[in-house]
């Protein structure tokens, strides 16, 4: 009989699932302890929590040689900056915000150093390929963040679902970030739902298939900054909360890391443009504005 087996953890500062859709619960959970596997090693690679991580090394030393896995997410990065006209970059620093902890551990209104210099020009990053080499310029520090959290799910629904023809199936969240493969117990889409901040439910339904769904909120992880409340998404300045009345935005995509940067994109520019900047046709979205209004493409 096949069956949805459900597995829950905490890793990469948030909580994770892995569902796997099968007839044996020894295969579903050997899939749960190699999808467990790439989470643990990712955080390892790259939370900017851990001072021995990959990420911050070079982050310390500006320049260094890489793993083969660590430069191949900096270029998908690379790729998104330029995809997004620099809306999401990864140099953008919400640490100098008082952000420089898990978000549970975070202290209102601590003191931060705004003498440290700050340069956010990802273009000048130099990556070399060939010798798998990064150099970052002085006040440059990456933090890839929700983007490593869309493109880890993905990569590890896809390596769960090709590993057997056994396996129906695959949910992988990660932080909210969802990437599904193939279909549910009853050979339909999976479903799920969408938290609405102003009415408090989660009547908006989206189905997935071989796709990702990624949500990004104003009004989630909020903490005081000299007195004034700020969340965690900044503007292209990369120093402000966008100033625009959009509190919640969700983005379905075949790709998981394009999902979670476009979520960017349409918190700080009006849907339209941000459409237009982003050059695809194939974007699902739901936009919650403050005042309650939802606005969502027509394909959902």
């Amino acid at each position: 009989m096949i069956e949805e087996f459900e597995y829950n953890g905490k890793a990469m500062g948030t909580e994770y699932s892995i569902a796997i859709v099968c007839e044996s619960k020894e295969l579903a959970y050997k899939m749960y302890k190699m999808g467990l596997n790439d989470i643990e090693e990712y955080e390892a690679r790259f939370s900017r929590f851990l001072p021995n991580s990959e990420l911050s090394l070079l982050n310390k030393k500006k320049s260094m040689a890489v793993s083969t896995l660590f430069l191949r997410v900096t270029l998908k990065a690379y790729q998104l900056f330029n995809k997004t006209k620099g809306i999401f970059n990864p140099l953008v620093s919400i640490s100098r915000l008082g952000y420089d902890k898990n978000f549970s551990d975070l202290e209102n209104n601590k003191k931060i150093n705004d003498d440290e210099s700050y340069d956010i020009d990802f273009s000048s990053v130099k990556i070399d390929k060939s010798k798998s080499y990064i150099s970052l310029n002085e006040g440059q520090n990456l933090d890839y963040g929700g983007f490593l959290k869309g493109y880890l799910a993905e990569l590890i629904a896809e390596k769960i679902k090709s590993y057997s023809s056994d396996i129906r199936g695959v949910i992988v969240n990660i932080g909210g970030d969802i990437h599904t493969k193939g279909l549910d117990k009853n050979g339909d889409r999976f479903v799920f739902s969408i938290y609405n901040p102003i009415l408090k439910n989660e009547d908006i339904v989206v189905t997935l298939y071989d796709q990702s769904l990624a949500t990004s909120g104003t009004y989630k992880r909020s903490w005081l900054n000299l007195s004034q409340k700020i969340h965690h998404i900044l503007d292209i300045s990369g120093y402000h909360n966008p100033d625009n009345d959009i509190i919640s935005a969700s983005i379905i995509h075949k790709d998981g890391s394009f999902s979670e940067a476009y979520t960017k994109v349409f918190i700080n520019v009006e849907y339209k443009k941000a459409m237009e900047l982003l050059g695809e046709d194939n974007i699902d979205f739901i936009i919650i504005k403050n005042n309650g209004e939802i606005i969502k493409n027509n394909t959902i």
